[in-house]
């Protein structure tokens, strides 16, 4: 019988507690993905998961970054920020923009706190390399003086190969900053499963071929593949702030239930992607407790509000996210 729920609703003032002695003995650092994936061996998947979201909480580099979002009111802007913010959708953004893909929420969001704004028309399931190509070419007739990048799922890994293979992009002086959403910046550990076998590989053959879309996709996106090997080299100038999604089990929709189960072994996950590596270091994050990777919690539409109010405001400068 299919399940509703992956496990019963938890106590999770009481887990909170419980795993407080452990957040204070890190002195402020976030578990490695390596660290959390035995601590779900040993401990469950719940207390790595709770553990996670406390240290990035209690991080001395995420909390300035935190409580600067915090305090902007989750309200429309009555003046231009002056600035245009460029979306980087997600994948099958164009086949099922009911799942919210194409980020639309995000671009009204936007344009309410004072943003031109724009998407990129990175193709609905191009490879990373086709959409870096597409993010070039865009980027080179874009004319505007202040930009901001808002990238989503696999647009994040689309935008950091962007930045790898098209580094003297004429545009790039002008990027004030990049805002990484539940990306797959580092590569999807949901792809390297469906591929890690000659069965999977076949199927996931065979819907590459129904989408019309390279198999080389499923390549790209797997964590072991040599775009993501190298540390992300951010141009100077540039900010960068991550916002990623931390389920309980007990949090995870139906429709990302076996995306889930099948990487649950490598510790806390949104059923996509491995929440540790979705990101990008050493640059401040902020977590949206009880969010799998769909981000479809009543909070988000509050969260963008103050996100978009904090891109614009003076405590940008104080809140981190700056490349050396």
């Amino acid at each position: 019988m299919a399940k509703y729920y992956l496990s019963a609703p938890v106590d999770e003032i009481e887990l909170a507690r419980s795993v407080q002695p452990a957040v204070v003995a890190l002195g402020g650092s976030v578990p490695a993905s390596d660290e959390l994936r035995e601590l779900t061996a040993t401990r469950g998947m719940d207390h790595a998961t709770m553990l996670l979201y406390q240290a990035i909480l209690a991080s001395p580099r995420n909390r300035p970054f935190i409580e600067a979002l915090d305090r902007q009111p989750a309200e429309s802007a009555t003046s231009p920020a002056g600035e245009k913010l460029l979306i980087v959708p997600a994948l099958f953004h164009g086949h099922y923009p009911e799942a919210g893909a194409d980020a639309a929420l995000a671009a009204r969001i936007a344009a309410n706190c004072g943003f031109e704004v724009e998407r990129i028309p990175v193709k609905s399931v191009g490879t990373v390399t086709e959409n870096a190509a597409i993010i070039d070419r865009h980027l080179r007739a874009e004319r505007a003086e202040r930009l901001w990048i808002f990238s989503v799922s696999k647009g994040s890994a689309d935008f950091r190969a962007f930045l790898h293979l098209y580094p003297e992009s004429p545009a790039i002086p002008r990027l004030r900053g990049w805002v990484n959403v539940c990306g797959l910046a580092n590569g999807c550990q949901i792809s390297a499963h469906n591929i890690a076998t000659p069965l999977r590989a076949l199927k996931y053959r065979a819907v590459c071929a129904l989408f019309r879309v390279s198999f080389e996709l499923m390549r790209e996106l797997s964590p072991s593949h040599p775009l993501w090997r190298e540390p992300l080299r951010l141009p100077a100038g540039v900010r960068l702030f991550n916002i990623m999604a931390i389920p309980l089990p007990c949090h995870v929709q139906k429709s990302v239930m076996g995306r889930y189960l099948a990487i649950r072994a490598l510790g806390p996950n949104d059923g996509m992607v491995v929440c540790r590596d979705s990101i990008l270091e050493p640059w401040p994050v902020y977590p949206v407790w009880g969010s799998d990777h769909f981000f479809r919690v009543p909070q988000v539409p509050a969260i963008l509000y103050k996100l978009f109010r904090f891109l614009r405001s003076p405590s940008l400068e104080s809140a981190g996210g700056m490349a050396a």
